[in-house]
């Protein structure tokens, strides 16, 4: 309620009633709230008599209302003087004290509401957080058929299953997502494998006795003595807790991925495009797993999604998942990402750096017992990336470029390819590789070809030089299930070092075929 009042207190002056400033005294006007309290206004009445009439402690004397003399005829008698009407006298301070004792009453009835408000959306958070589940399992599984063609006098027909058409079971991996509380979640990836069954263990001839892994054995457990049952290896892909209270600051603790160019992460049969990785992924120049720290996170800026990761671990772990000597692995990834319109695309560049060695124990005494711990190879490697992924209407376009630089330790070299010299050792090196990748989502089936060309230059045996050709074709059921289709040609040569031997007797043409589901 607003109450207007007149500036200072002034009021208009009167003719004939004007007296000096020093004899004028305070009159504090009394009014019936009778007629006012039949109309609902003894409230907004006592709230201005209240603002505006001054308080008992400093309120100055009274001076009684008198009434005016009417004029009397000089024939009439002097009439008596009518006694002055006595008004009721009404407490400001009284209605003072009921108004913010209402007022009072109304701010708790609004804090009570309030209150039961925010205990309502609080459950309805509840429900909705115990409506999910804290721990979720989904996974994927591809499985189909392949043929690799390779002439029978090549290593790598003789090393690898080649030159037959099998039918296959690619990958059975299972997720296990767990947010038992807000902010944190933990991830297990477990890969169900049939290797190593089959594998040559050794081979014959000068080799020796020629012999495959065998995984077979009796089931202890079955319901004959005889009952078959075949083992087979468990993979852990990866199993990581983290903390992700924050967008731009979260922190990840276990084994993953190494978060390197696009593959390395989104490994799924149902993300990638291709069936064929990228020769550096399959030829480990990164590692594909660390255990150690990482922290991430995003922020925004207008349509763009800046991110980051780095990364501290033990490094490579191709060897052991522990640490042999305190030096660590070090790399980290940068990326800006638009995702808003028909033209969207991510540009990332990534790093990695660290020392990888082998330690051989020998027993050098019996009488006591006595270890030696000796370094056998050591090197440190840097490797360098940059990744471009486009994706225009149905058009998805990936590319990517990596540089990796490897320098041993002086007198601790690994041991040279026999095949090049009796007694070498590997030189320090460079390694570089890079491909594209066009895909086009056609508007009819689901069909989707793409092409994929990759040049990659490192030293080796079979020609430091490789170029991989491929053609294929993704056949999109419905969200989950889709059919892969890949025909692959593998051609080495001899780029800059000269081979002494003929590159294209290892030449590989492939095809492979999966039916993927995601569940």
């Amino acid at each position: 309620m607003v109450v207007a009042a007149t500036q200072g207190g002034a009021r208009p002056s009167r003719p004939g009633l004007r007296r000096p400033l020093a004899e004028r005294k305070t009159t504090r006007m009394r009014i019936s709230h009778a007629p006012f309290r039949r109309l609902g206004l003894v409230g907004p009445l006592a709230l201005c008599g209240g603002l505006l009439a001054p308080s008992a402690d400093a309120q100055t004397p009274e001076q009684p209302v008198v009434p005016a003399t009417p004029p009397v005829a000089p024939e009439t008698p002097p009439a008596e003087a009518a006694k002055p009407v006595e008004p009721v006298a009404v407490s400001a301070n009284e209605d003072l004290a009921a108004l913010r004792a209402a007022l009072a009453e109304t701010q708790k009835q609004l804090e009570e509401v309030q209150l039961r408000q925010d205990e309502a959306e609080a459950s309805a958070a509840s429900s909705a957080t115990d409506a999910q589940p804290s721990l979720k399992i989904y996974g994927f599984a591809d499985m189909g058929i392949q043929h690799q063609w390779v002439k029978k006098s090549s290593p790598v027909a003789n090393v690898f299953p080649t030159n037959s058409t099998s039918f296959v079971v690619g990958n059975i991996n299972l997720y296990f997502d767990a947010q038992p509380f807000e902010h944190w979640r933990g991830l297990v990836e477990l890969r169900f494998t049939n290797a190593p069954q089959g594998d040559p263990m050794t081979f014959g001839g000068i080799a020796g006795t020629f012999r495959r892994r065998d995984n077979s054995s009796y089931d202890s457990g079955g319901t004959a003595v005889n009952a078959p049952m075949w083992g087979a290896t468990l993979i852990i892909e990866r199993a990581w807790v983290e903390w992700n209270q924050l967008q731009a600051f979260k922190l990840r603790v276990g084994n993953w991925f190494t978060p390197f160019g696009i593959w390395n992460e989104d490994h799924g049969t149902p993300t990638l495009i291709s069936l064929v990785l990228p020769q550096f992924i399959l030829q480990r120049w990164i590692p594909i797993r660390q255990t150690g720290l990482m922290a991430y996170g995003n922020a925004f800026a207008g349509d763009w999604e800046l991110g980051y990761a780095l990364t501290f671990s033990n490094g490579r772990q191709e060897i052991s998942n522990t640490n042999f000597d305190d030096k660590f692995g070090y790399g980290g990834r940068v990326y800006a990402r638009r995702d808003t319109g028909a033209i969207n695309g991510t540009l990332g560049l990534s790093y990695f750096t660290g020392t990888t060695s082998e330690q051989s124990i020998d027993l050098t005494g019996l009488d006591p017992i006595e270890f030696e711990q000796r370094k056998t190879w050591e090197y440190n490697e840097h490797v360098l990336g940059v990744d471009v992924a486009l994706d225009v209407d149905a058009t998805r376009i990936r590319a990517e470029a990596m540089l990796r630089r490897q320098t041993f330790t002086p007198g601790h070299r690994i041991a040279g390819d026999p095949a090049f010299a009796l007694g070498s050792v590997e030189p320090d090196k460079w390694q570089q590789s890079a491909y594209l990748l066009v895909a086009n989502q056609l508007p009819w089936l689901g069909i989707e070809p793409f092409l994929w060309g990759e040049l990659l230059e490192a030293p080796s045996v079979v020609g430091d030089g490789v170029v991989v050709g491929s053609v294929g074709v993704n056949v999109h059921f419905n969200p989950a299930v889709q059919l892969k289709t890949q025909v692959t040609r593998v051609v080495f040569f001899d780029w800059l070092y000269d081979s002494p031997f003929d590159n294209s007797v290892n030449n590989l043409s492939a095809v492979y075929s999966r039916l993927v589901m995601a569940f």
